[in-house]
C-alpha cells in the first residue's frame, strides 16, 4: 500500500477519533500534567459515530495483542519444545496456566502502580535482586538486601499472598 493510497482511505472514513489521556492515581498527592505525559491515540473507521464512541469500542479490542506479546515475550507460549503434538499441547496449557496465574496474583496482590507491569518488568524489577535464602530450623527465609528500592512493595504482596485463599 503506498502512501497515497492509505491518505485517500483515512480521508474517505466517515469518522475518527483522536485522544489524549494520562495515568492517574489516586493517592492523594498532587500530580504535575506536563505535555510529555499525555499519550495520544488515533482511531479511524467508516461508522458514523461519536468520537467517545468510537474510543469505547474499538478501545476493548487492542488489548488482546498486548496480552499476546506478553505472553510470548515473559512465558515463550510462541516456542515449541518437542515433536510430538501432545507434550506441545501439554507445554502450552501449561504456560498459559502460569500467565493466568501471574495475572491473578497481579490483580489481587499489587499495589495499583504496579499492575500495569509485564512480567518482564516484574521479573527486573522485584525477582532480580540480591537476596539470601536462610534454613533456620525447617523453615526457610527469605532476606532481601538492604539497597532494594521496592523491599515495601515486595512486603506488602508478600503479605497479600499469604492472605489469598
Amino acid at each position: 500500500m503506498t502512501h497515497s493510497t492509505l491518505y485517500r482511505r483515512v480521508r474517505e472514513c466517515e469518522a475518527s477519533a483522536i485522544i489524549r489521556k494520562m495515568k492517574r492515581y489516586d493517592d492523594g498527592h498532587p500530580q504535575l500534567e506536563l505535555d510529555l505525559f499525555w499519550q495520544y491515540e488515533a482511531m479511524v473507521t467508516t461508522e458514523a459515530w461519536e468520537a467517545i464512541d468510537v474510543w469505547r469500542f474499538y478501545n476493548q479490542r487492542c488489548c488482546m495483542e498486548n496480552y499476546i506479546k506478553d505472553g510470548k515475550n515473559g512465558f515463550a507460549i510462541h516456542r515449541i519444545p518437542t515433536l510430538s503434538f501432545a507434550a506441545n499441547e501439554i507445554d502450552l496449557l501449561l504456560k498459559l496456566l502460569a500467565y493466568n496465574l501471574f495475572e491473578r496474583f497481579k490483580l489481587q496482590c499489587w499495589n495499583p502502580i504496579h499492575r500495569s507491569f509485564t512480567i518482564h518488568q516484574f521479573r527486573r524489577e522485584f525477582i532480580h535482586c540480591a537476596g539470601v535464602l536462610v534454613r533456620s530450623g525447617r523453615q526457610f527465609t527469605l532476606k532481601l538486601a538492604q539497597s532494594f528500592q521496592n523491599k515495601w512493595a515486595w512486603l506488602r504482596m508478600e503479605q497479600k499472598s499469604i492472605l489469598l485463599e
